[in-house]
């Protein structure tokens, strides 16, 4: 069920999704606000009330991102296997540094990150990296092989990644901005 509501100067569009859970949550996909409710929970606006600062902003934040989106380009020109060497060879350097080993890659389109690390040593890249600049695939090659040393983005964790990405917040938004490229421009209408 689609709802709307006005939070301060934002018209924000919501969903209401009953399903068996103990309690009622938000999720904040990209630019989509779900409510995930359990069964029989109806008091939907009044969770958004409450929750109406964190709501307005992260979609704030979404809505500056998609502006900065429209004076970035994505990097067509980078192939799959030229990306996949790329990540290797960083892999294989970063790997000295941290005094980590990974224990396997693997290449995967995925919809809701950017990288992915398991406590077995296993590294999952997105295939959709391959557009972004170098200094981001980068950064989320290094973010990930620093779970290898500690799997929570904990204090330690921060300070690990601080080491070579001392603007790491900003990292962030700019991956937040090239997804919402990447969105736009590769992936298919769902």
């Amino acid at each position: 069920m689609k709802n709307k509501v006005k939070i301060y100067d934002l018209d924000i569009e919501y969903e209401v999704i009953h399903r068996n859970v103990k309690y009622p949550r938000l999720e904040l996909k990209t630019d989509k606000l779900c409510l995930i409710l359990p069964e029989g929970y109806n008091d939907h606006e009044k969770l958004v009330y409450k929750h109406k600062n964190w709501i307005y902003k992260k979609i704030s934040i979404v809505k500056t991102s998609m502006d900065e989106a429209k004076n970035r380009s994505l990097n067509l020109k980078r192939s799959e296997d030229e990306f996949r060497a790329f990540v290797m060879d960083y892999i294989g350097e970063i790997s000295g540094e941290l005094n980590v080993n990974v224990n396997k890659v693997r290449f995967r389109k995925m919809k809701s990150r950017w990288g992915s690390c398991s406590s077995q040593g296993n590294v999952n890249i997105n295939s959709y990296l391959r557009y972004l600049p170098s200094k981001l695939i980068e950064y989320v090659v290094f973010h990930e092989m620093a779970h290898l040393i500690e799997m929570a983005h904990s204090r330690r964790f921060q300070n690990i990644v601080s080491t070579k990405f001392k603007n790491h917040e900003e990292m962030e938004g700019e991956l937040l901005v090239y997804w919402l490229l990447v969105k736009e421009t590769i992936l298919p209408a769902s």
